[in-house]
């Protein structure tokens, strides 16, 4: 995809599965800093197309995201792979730091993360 794309409750699951590395953005109209951060995901949408998929979550619209993610503070960032969450951040950062961000999604071992979590399990 290479544009942002808006999300729903009902349709934030799917769009969550059905990609492998997912970036969501919660943000609001209002919010300054999640206008600042806007373009800087409109280019990373075309420039990390078919490797990193971006959502948008309007907290205004959408309050029953914004609290089961705990998007308190905006933006509020949420990093999923293979449908898991495995990273959130909250603020405005410039674009290097969104391209070191895509690049860890992208080298992230989900085998070593399951092997993590079942160690902290046992």
């Amino acid at each position: 995809m290479s544009k942002p794309v808006h999300l729903t409750e009902s349709s934030f699951d799917q769009f969550v599965s059905d990609n492998e590395i997912v970036l969501i953005d919660f943000w609001a109209d209002w919010c300054r800093p999640c206008k600042m951060v806007a373009p800087i995901l409109d280019e990373l949408a075309q420039e990390y197309s078919g490797k990193v998929t971006i959502g948008k979550v309007d907290t205004d619209s959408e309050r029953g995201l914004a609290m089961k993610y705990g998007a308190n503070s905006i933006p509020t960032f949420w990093a999923f792979k293979q449908g898991k969450p495995v990273g959130r951040f909250v603020g405005a950062y410039p674009k290097a730091s969104f391209v070191d961000i895509f690049k860890q999604l992208i080298d992230l071992d989900m085998a070593k993360v399951a092997e993590e979590e079942a160690a902290k399990a046992a």
